[in-house]
């Protein structure tokens, strides 16, 4: 019974742990329509100098440091012209909110994740800025490229004990700047991102396939003509 219970305690901290950020999509904040509120999934499978890592202590109690190298999210934007404002909830359940502007070749976004699992830097949290340039082919096929400024965090976890529920959050934070590319046709995308840390040598590649659903679309009155 008791094996169980650490069995299951491992495997809840672990989801909870789960707490990682990294910079959103271009293509999904570049794919909605004017007057529109969207909706959006995507996948994303992250490669390269990853954290993921258990430091077992002599208490038998342990530190978990996670950066999960598979994430899901889904996204809510409303666009009026070119100003742009939604919400981003990831695998952590925790939210990221996005405001920026987007026309038909230059997008720039802003995040910002304000709650973490956290308890020691209170004044720190996930954010950054992405300039996107776009290209549009056709009506319904554009390429895209794009450089980003991120803070990105992952969770760190203290259990005093194998057995013991009650663990203690801490977010790592780091900060990465990066370019990506993407390819769009209707509302799917593919997307490529690389981020370096500063100040180490970690790299990581970012691999997104991304949906877009247009939920309600309004048309702006056009003036009368005489």
């Amino acid at each position: 019974m008791n094996r169980l219970v650490c069995f299951i305690v491992l495997i809840v901290v672990a989801m909870l742990a789960g707490c990682t950020t990294h910079a959103p999509s271009a293509s999904k904040f570049m794919n909605v329509k004017p007057h529109t509120f969207a909706m959006g999934l995507g996948s994303a499978l992250v490669a390269g100098d990853y954290y993921d890592y258990v430091v077992q202590r002599d208490d038998d109690g342990h530190d978990s440091y996670t950066e999960i190298n598979f994430m899901l999210d889904g996204v809510a934007y409303g666009r009026e012209e070119h100003f742009l404002l939604g919400v981003a909830l990831e695998m952590s359940l925790l939210p990221s909110f996005t405001a920026g502007f987007v026309s038909d070749y230059l997008g720039v976004q802003t995040w910002v994740t304000p709650f973490v699992f956290d308890t020691t830097s209170l004044p720190n949290r996930p954010f950054g800025i992405m300039l996107i340039e776009q290209y549009p082919i056709t009506p319904n096929f554009k390429v895209g490229v794009s450089q980003f400024f991120t803070n990105n965090s992952y969770a760190h976890g203290d259990s005093p004990d194998c057995c013991s529920l009650s663990v203690e959050y801490n977010a790592e934070f780091y900060k990465e700047i990066g370019a990506g590319a993407y390819m769009t046709y209707k509302n799917f995308s593919f997307e490529f991102r690389y981020g370096n840390e500063l100040n180490s040598g970690n790299d990581r590649f970012y691999f997104d396939i991304n949906l877009m659903f247009d939920v309600i679309t309004s048309q702006k009155k056009m003036p009368n003509r005489l």
